[in-house]
């Protein structure tokens, strides 16, 4: 049985009424990515647990940024159909907006619905204290910028040992940082599933947009990592 495990990278969870479409996808297409999975009998994993083991069916939900319409409509939707996922924290913006998405910024969940997300059993990770491009920091900023998610992270009672990159931007002065946090886990961009053979600090993930129904989900996942690729992204991991 392949052992290729799609690890999906969502962001808000709205209508588009709510949320438009940028960085969105409707509570009823997650809804349909999930039960597509559910029905092949693919088990949801978040991502600290690729650490150690890899399981031979599976798939990872994530959603960065931790918008507020994730940790509402995202995990109702979620919790109706038995599935869970990892939930990447911007600390210093928890409880105001995307800044870095400029006229487009959209609300970021406040703590207590970080608190509560963690204690209905989702994983909460690191995803910065601003939210930059990794790679374009010098070592010690990049540090800073983990140290602090975490550290606001470990207040709350949350321990992470996962971190998603902003915009997957990362070099090895990132792996460094995240490495001397007791981090094991960390997830790039790509445009394929990840393998076991993947190093586990920069494993792929597929991301996901307002267009992606089930068929274009389906193509991103199995048609797409077969055909040769023109275009050419910094961040993104081959």
């Amino acid at each position: 049985m392949s052992k290729a495990l799609p690890i999906l990278c969502y962001h808000k969870v709205g209508t588009l009424k709510e949320e438009g479409r940028w960085l969105n996808v409707e509570p009823e297409t997650l809804r349909s990515h999930i039960r597509f999975f559910a029905r092949r009998k693919y088990s949801f994993v978040q991502a600290c647990d690729l650490a150690n083991h890899w399981p031979s069916r599976a798939v990872c939900l994530t959603f960065d940024d931790a918008y507020t319409s994730t940790l509402t409509t995202g995990i109702e939707v979620m919790r109706q159909e038995s599935a869970t996922a990892s939930i990447f924290v911007v600390s210093s913006l928890t409880g105001k907006s995307s800044e870095w998405d400029g006229v487009r910024a959209a609300k970021l969940a406040d703590t207590q619905l970080i608190i509560d997300a963690s204690h209905l059993g989702f994983e909460i990770g690191n995803h910065t204290a601003n939210h930059p491009r990794l790679s374009k920091l010098s070592e010690v900023q990049q540090l800073h910028e983990l140290t602090k998610c975490h550290q606001v992270l470990v207040d709350l009672n949350i321990h992470p040992t996962t971190i998603a990159y902003p915009y997957g931007s990362h070099n090895q002065a990132t792996f460094q940082a995240a490495q001397s946090l007791g981090y094991t886990v960390g997830l790039a961009l790509s445009r394929r599933p990840a393998n076991p053979t993947d190093q586990k600090l920069a494993l792929p993930r597929i991301v996901i947009s307002y267009g992606d129904r089930l068929p274009s989900l389906l193509y991103k996942l199995f048609l797409r990592p077969l055909l040769p690729s023109t275009k050419r992204r910094e961040d993104y991991v081959a």
